[in-house]
């Protein structure tokens, strides 16, 4: 029986096959009808982007995964997507060729500022002291437990803070899933543990009607299971893509239909109705993306795609670009108080608690005139260049990826180092493409705090709580004897004549 491929993070990505690639696609681009340029810029941005992958480290290090993400939820999955199904990259959007330009622009100070950074970060990661390898299940379950019932046990004062640092319970399915991978040699990852807590997380997401709830869950399973070396077969593979289909195609619509049901007590009956009825759930998912579609005008395809339309974030980009280049921009106003959000709320008084996401949402015409919750996502490079334009996306953006991207790999080092590479990991997964411009604030500022902060709990804190549950094993050592044995000398014998002389 084949044991099969033994998985890793991609730390390098040949350029030598992007190139021809590229080629092609840049090619059938143009034939579908995509302007030369914006074809040339949507491919030099796929080249920089790489590039600048290849020079953090690859997706073993928190710098690594914010340039993968960032580049492939933007405009790279989305444009590949729009190829393979014969439309122009430049359909459906105001300025398309504007917009890739601008995500070109930023992409090369992603660029340098990877470059610099991985030159000069430190090669021992401050949290590395606090890398436990052993008792792993111990802290599971501690981690669970925390995670859990760890708010009753903090002052009703420090509570807020507590619940916003609470990452415990996706760290113990991440250690649950590492632990079962290694100890299995990566025949396996699943566990009872682990497998009830994932159930249990999926289906919190699906209560709460969140996309990232439904989907970070797997994520978690697949990245831990990575890091412990999981063998990937044939028949495994093919389980996981229909998992992951099947979740796409029927679970998207419950988070996309169920947000304005939210606030209401019966939220659990509603969601669990569309969990039971799934088909008649994605109909209606159907039928309302072709009203939003109609009434809004802000979608990158043709035809409703499901979950793809939620990985791809160039069509509102491409709005807020748009309104930019007709004189309306905030300044650097945004970019001031993502700076003043680094400092805690309790030392700053009268501290800015603007929502930009929703105000940008309100220019571009996205929500309503008293709507003043919804929070709408940008990426970074439509958030700085309609604060400061062509001097954001080059200029000011630069020294702020490059603090984030020395900051994030000095303090966890890579994944082959700490296992709190992965939280940062995780955390860009969903924030470098949509997190606008304070996500650079908030991964050196608020996340470091919190991965400091589990670090710490779980080298001194979780285990002890974890051998409450599930007893460390003893080690049986071998009896030490108190009684020295010396040698013994060989007994004195006569001296014997050793050559015939002197025998005679």
């Amino acid at each position: 029986m084949s044991q099969g491929i033994k998985l890793s993070l991609p730390e390098h990505i040949p350029l030598k096959y992007v190139w021809p690639a590229l080629g092609f696609l840049c090619g059938i681009q143009i034939l579908e009808g995509t302007k030369f340029v914006t074809s040339l810029a949507y491919c030099a941005f796929v080249i920089v982007i790489t590039d600048a992958f290849n020079a953090c480290g690859g997706l073993v290090y928190p710098s690594g995964g914010y340039v993968f993400f960032l580049g492939l939820l933007t405009v790279i999955l989305g444009g590949v997507a729009k190829t393979v199904l014969g439309e122009p990259l430049d359909s459906n959007l105001i300025n398309g060729q504007q917009s890739m330009l601008v995500y070109l622009a930023g992409a090369c100070s992603v660029w340098a500022a990877a470059k610099i950074s991985a030159v000069f970060r430190l090669k021992r990661p401050l949290l590395l002291k606090t890398q436990a390898m052993t008792n792993l299940d111990q802290t599971a379950i501690g981690a669970v437990l925390i995670g859990f019932f760890g708010a009753y046990l903090i002052p009703v004062a420090y509570r807020s803070s507590f619940n916003q640092a609470n990452q415990f319970v996706s760290l113990s399915l991440l250690l649950a899933v590492y632990s079962s991978t290694k100890k299995s040699d990566g025949r396996k990852s699943s566990s009872l543990f682990a497998t009830s807590l994932w159930c249990g997380l999926t289906l919190w997401g699906v209560v709460v009607f969140s996309k990232t709830g439904i989907f970070m869950p797997s994520l978690i399973w697949a990245l831990a299971a990575t890091l412990g070396g999981y063998r990937l077969t044939m028949r495994r593979a093919l389980f996981a893509g229909v998992l992951f289909g099947s979740m796409a195609l029927f679970l998207t619509p419950i988070s996309q239909m169920g947000r304005i049901y939210r606030d209401r007590p019966d939220v659990v009956e509603i969601a669990a109705d569309m969990l039971m009825h799934p088909v008649r759930t994605r109909e209606l998912y159907e039928q309302q993306q072709e009203i939003d579609k109609a009434s809004l005008g802000y979608h990158w395809f043709d035809h409703g795609e499901g979950l793809l339309d939620r990985l791809t974030i160039i069509p509102i980009d491409d709005a807020l670009i748009h309104r930019t280049d007709r004189g309306y921009s905030p300044g650097s106003l945004p970019l001031e108080t993502y700076a003043i959000n680094m400092i805690p709320r309790y030392l700053v008084n009268n501290k800015l608690a603007w929502r930009w996401g929703n105000r940008y949402g309100h220019e571009i015409g996205l929500l309503g005139a008293h709507d003043d919750i919804t929070g709408i996502s940008f990426s970074p490079f439509a958030d700085v260049y309609h604060c400061l334009q062509w001097w954001g996306v080059t200029v000011v953006s630069f020294p702020l990826y490059l603090g984030m991207f020395w900051f994030c790999d000095s303090l966890t080092g890579s994944t082959r180092e700490t296992l709190w590479a992965t939280l940062y990991i995780l955390f860009f997964s969903h924030y470098a493409p949509e997190g606008m411009m304070n996500t650079p604030f908030y991964a050196v500022s608020f996340m470091a705090f919190m991965i400091t902060f589990v670090a710490l709990t779980s080298r001194y804190v979780l285990p002890i709580i974890g051998s409450l549950v599930i007893p460390v094993p003893r080690v049986q050592r071998t009896p030490v004897s108190l009684v020295v044995n010396r040698p013994r000398r060989a007994p004195l014998l006569p001296s014997v004549p050793r050559t015939i002389e002197e025998k005679l």
